[in-house]
């Protein structure tokens, strides 16, 4: 069985997902709110970390996402160079 391997991904802000083309033919979305909502912030307004991820670079806000702790590690980042 082959991994997939990701070739392209963008962010669309109309239906809170990242559209993943993996295999030719294959597309998968990866619903970013059911992601969001495993990591706790300090502050809600820091949920723009994430939207921001993902935007700009969704194919590592996936890699981060389909881990188990990589979006919080993200976010507490975020928090702590900006404090």
């Amino acid at each position: 069985m082959s991994e997939l391997q990701f070739q392209f991904a963008m962010y669309n802000p109309e239906s809170d997902t990242v559209e993943v083309n993996a295999d030719p033919g294959s597309v998968q979305y990866i619903r970013c709110k059911e992601f969001n909502a495993t990591v706790r912030f300090d502050d809600p307004n820091d949920i723009v970390y994430l939207y921001r991820f993902a935007e700009e670079q969704p194919l590592t806000y996936i890699d981060f996402a389909l881990s188990d702790t990589e979006l919080q590690d993200y976010v507490d980042a975020m928090n702590w160079f900006n404090y």
